[in-house]
């Protein structure tokens, strides 16, 4: 009683919430709307090797991650290694998963359904309820689609929302959200992103990560210069770029787009050749990273209900928010003793509640 939990996107917060409740006796039940897990670590196969659409790296003060990474068992998969950054005086050891960020991924998935928890792919939220049980009791329902236009429900007491903050408005119209809050959520204003993966005969540069103000790219990250060629077949580097949906690039075509980005790169690396290239990718991120944190705490807009999403990790601070892994991660914990408390609380049968949570009257 009181102890089931609805988890809606498959990211790495999602399944870091799902295995943290999985372990603690929740009944879990995660929906995802792709044919995937992952989220912004989604994979693909390159060569032999699994590889993350999108750049990524651990860091040593990502404590958070590196305590998730433990808690699996991972830390042997994790190889450590010099980095030069460009601009910047000292090298970094960053770190990358044997296998890829898949290992991350994976890991998490398994322990989840080994809890007992369930992972439902190929399914889009339509709607977010909360309805009252024959006992009195409020509990959410969670209308679910899948891909075949069939729908079903999931009736849980708590739900965990991890997509963007305008997806979470959008789904969440009949509920008895604050008005304040419910604009406050929607005016986390969201930056989109185009990431191009080239894998490479040879690259131009020992450096790791570049940034740059006057390219239709924002970063270049030359992955293999630290972790290798692997199994890839090739150098991978990535060049990640920011832009509006107005943007005309936004909308072009995969090639146009590759076009304009290669011509750039080429630009910074001169010897780089297209008889150099032997493949490339391009990855869309419409909400890739939010431009600043708001005002107010949103990470509860209900009782029982939570947002996990980077955008709004913090709140009431002019950091600029980098959409890194172990803040995210720090969030879902932070949400995960949350719900733990509310559910021991409604189980004893008590009310107060450490942290500042409004009370179900107060919504009603």
């Amino acid at each position: 009683m009181g102890k089931s939990v609805c988890i809606i996107g498959a990211g790495l917060s999602g399944l870091t919430c799902a295995m943290n409740l999985a372990r603690h006796g929740f009944d879990v039940s995660v929906v995802e709307e792709m044919t995937y897990a992952g989220g912004l670590l989604a994979t693909t196969r390159i060569g032999k090797e699994s590889l993350e659409l999108l750049p990524h790296h651990l860091r040593k003060t990502d404590k958070n991650l590196l305590s998730l990474v433990r808690k699996l068992g991972l830390e042997s998969a994790v190889e450590w290694n010099d980095s030069s950054w460009h601009g910047k005086a000292a090298h970094k050891k960053v770190g990358y998963f044997n296998g890829g960020f898949s290992r991350l991924i994976n890991g998490l998935m398994q322990e989840i359904t080994d809890n007992g928890g369930r992972i439902y792919l190929s399914t889009t939220v339509s709607d977010i309820m909360r309805i009252r049980r024959e006992d009195n009791s409020f509990a959410y329902q969670t209308e679910c689609v899948l891909s075949n236009s069939s729908r079903y429900e999931i009736i849980s007491d708590f739900v965990i929302f991890t997509g963007s903050c305008r997806t979470f408005v959008n789904i969440s119209h009949s509920l008895p959200i604050n008005i304040d809050d419910r604009d406050a959520l929607m005016n986390v204003m969201y930056k989109s992103q185009l990431t191009i993966m080239l894998n490479l005969k040879r690259v131009g540069t020992e450096v790791y990560y570049q940034e740059f103000t006057d390219k239709p790219f924002a970063r270049i990250v030359n992955h293999s210069n630290v972790f290798g060629e692997r199994g890839y077949g090739g150098n991978i580097v990535y060049l990640v770029g920011y832009t509006d949906m107005t943007d005309p690039l936004w909308v072009a075509s995969d090639s146009k787009i590759m076009d304009e980005y290669f011509s750039a790169f080429r630009k910074v690396y001169p010897g780089i050749r297209k008889s150099d290239l032997k493949g490339w990718r391009l990855t869309k991120t419409r909400y890739a990273q939010s431009e600043k944190y708001p005002s107010t705490d949103l990470h509860n807009p209900c009782p029982g209900l939570y947002v996990c999403a980077s955008g709004i990790a913090k709140f009431s601070t002019t950091d600029i928010p980098q959409n890194r892994m172990d803040t995210v991660v720090s969030l879902a914990n932070r949400i995960c003793s949350e719900i733990e408390e509310r559910a021991s609380s409604k189980a004893e049968n008590i009310t107060p509640l450490t942290h500042n949570i409004r009370s179900e009257e107060e919504y009603l």
